[in-house]
């Protein structure tokens, strides 16, 4: 038995059980298809809906459980009208923001339903109704991580992916963009538009999104016969279309490095989402002041973008396992700068994850995967984003390129549309590369903190001797360690350190006749790691 104690591993398949404990009503249901038509207005936030919902089931059941907000003290929230099947009603309650609805059998497995469900209200969130910077009235789409709820009725959990509609009426003067492509648009009477987008693939609905506003579109490309867009406000249209150029770039370098693009279209829009940019799928939303800073944008849409594969495509299964997607976006980020802006660009993100890491320890000690939080917007942080893109890039080195870019393609082939978890990963991984990675994943993804070193040497006669402790609390790391050797006569040379997770200090002794000037730890930049000497040690 390794280091790595009994109790520890009963601890972290506790974890990994409650981690992967999903929403129940996946295991009992499965949601087919959306249909949302939405009706807005330039005179009130008041919206009404109607959605049509087709459920397979997959367990005996008499009800249907979806998620909706109800009806507030500030006079917010959807109130429902009616449930109905082909003109016959269902009973239903809508209470503590859940729609249950009641159906008049018991409904056996793999059966297929569908019903609509009418309601109207002013939404507290999710779709957001405001004033752009400039004035303009939008609105926005805006469900990371289980917001949809408060203006769609769905089963608002990453778990349960749908393919969808968007059935928009609102005053003409909008443009509409949506998820999928454009089916169908049209003026009706009363100055109001029709517009009907279709998504044929599967979605979670954190990525069900509309985007409606006063939109001039341009930088319009194909790649694969896929037609990339850009949507900005018209008054900083010149500068929103030059800043949001690099989509097209993005999506074919990931197409070529990872695997063929999901969807159908891919629209980049300047909105009101509170992130700097929300991935939706195939219509990514960015902050709306992307559009008008002078400075380039081409990281966050190459970050973005990544996402239409991990995240969007290849789903996390459970909000714990986001490190899925924006640790592999967050990675992928970095490899799309290496391969377009070269090595130094590529290590320099790097050792700025490193110091964010670093960082964020000193205020939260937690694990990657951290299945204590139920507050998920906290899920947001340095371990989501750079901790998981340092495991990947951990990953990588250990692995070598060709195994590790061949696991990533075999892992979103084998999941592309679907949803996953870390064990589905580590499966593909192990598989492609014939390694037991069981140790890797539990100390970097499961277990909190990163190796903290205290590193002293000294030269002695024809000997190097190096002395390496680590000094965070509990958990002892195992990892390879790269030094560089200086000499005083101006050469170098690099050394590997196997440092084992037992003794806490390891020593080495190493047969060096050239006089050594200075030591210099992790010079390629391969190791999450944090060095508690202010200066190396030199004599």
């Amino acid at each position: 038995m390794k280091w790595v104690s009994i109790l520890t591993l009963f601890l972290i398949g506790c974890f990994t059980l409650k981690g992967q404990n999903h929403h129940e009503r996946f295991e009992h249901i499965d949601i087919q298809h959306y249909v949302f038509e939405v009706h807005l207005n330039d005179t009130t936030n008041w919206i009404q809906g109607k959605a049509t919902i087709k459920v397979k089931f997959l367990k005996t059941a008499k009800n249907v459980v979806l998620d909706l907000i109800g009806p507030g003290s500030e006079n917010t929230g959807m109130s429902v009208s009616s449930v109905k099947s082909n003109n016959h009603a269902f009973k239903f309650q809508h209470k503590n923001d859940q729609l249950i609805v009641e159906l008049d059998e018991i409904i056996d497995p793999k059966k297929i339903i569908e019903f609509e469900v009418i309601y109207s209200g002013i939404p507290t969130d999710g779709l957001i109704i405001s004033k752009n910077k400039y004035g303009d009235r939008t609105f926005f789409g805006d469900n990371w991580p289980d917001r949809a709820k408060h203006w769609l009725p769905v089963v608002d959990h990453p778990s349960d992916k749908a393919t969808l509609e968007f059935l928009v009426c609102a005053p003409e003067h909008y443009e509409v963009v949506s998820n999928g492509y454009l089916f169908d648009e049209k003026n009706l009477t009363n100055k109001v538009r029709f517009t009907h987008w279709k998504e044929d693939v599967p979605l979670p609905t954190k990525l069900m999104v509309i985007g409606v506003a006063d939109f001039a579109v341009g930088n319009k490309e194909k790649y694969n016969n896929i037609p990339v867009s850009s949507w900005v406000f018209p008054q900083n249209k010149e500068m929103g279309f030059r800043n949001y150029k690099h989509g097209t770039k993005a999506l074919k370098y990931f197409s070529e490095l990872i695997g063929s693009y999901s969807y159908e279209k891919l629209a980049h829009v300047q909105s009101k989402t509170r992130y700097g940019g929300m991935e939706n799928a195939s219509c990514i939303f960015y902050h709306e002041n992307t559009a008008t800073i002078d400075r380039s944008q081409e990281r966050l849409f190459a970050h973005e973008v990544a996402h239409q594969w991990f995240g969007n495509s290849v789903t996390e299964q459970n909000w714990h396992h986001i490190w899925l997607s924006e640790g592999f976006a967050t990675y992928l980020t970095h490899v799309y700068n290496q391969h377009f802006h070269g090595e130094e660009k590529f290590r320099e993100g790097l050792k700025n994850d490193r110091e964010r890491v670093i960082r964020y320890t000193k205020k939260e000690l937690k694990p990657v995967i951290d299945t204590t939080v139920t507050e998920y917007i906290r899920l947001l942080n340095a371990n989501s984003y750079q901790k998981a893109s340092w495991f990947l890039h951990m990953l990588r080195e250990d692995l070598g390129d060709e195994i590790f870019f061949k696991g990533l393609r075999k892992y979103y082939a084998d999941f592309q549309n679907s949803t996953a978890l870390t064990k589905d990963f580590q499966h593909v991984m192990e598989l492609v590369s014939g390694k037991d990675l069981n140790e890797f994943f539990i100390q970097w993804l499961w277990q909190a903190g990163h190796p903290v070193l205290d590193l002293r040497w000294e030269q002695s006669k024809d000997k190097l001797h190096i002395s390496i402790d680590q000094t965070q609390p509990e958990y002892l790391f195992r990892f390879p360690l790269e030094l560089e050797i200086f000499y005083m006569d101006g050469t170098s040379e690099f050394l590997t350190l196997q440092i084992n997770q037992k003794p806490k200090e390891q020593r080495f002794r190493i047969g060096k006749k050239s006089k050594i000037k200075k030591l210099n730890l992790d010079p390629n930049v391969k190791l999450l790691f944090e060095n508690t000497n202010m200066q190396l040690l030199s004599r």
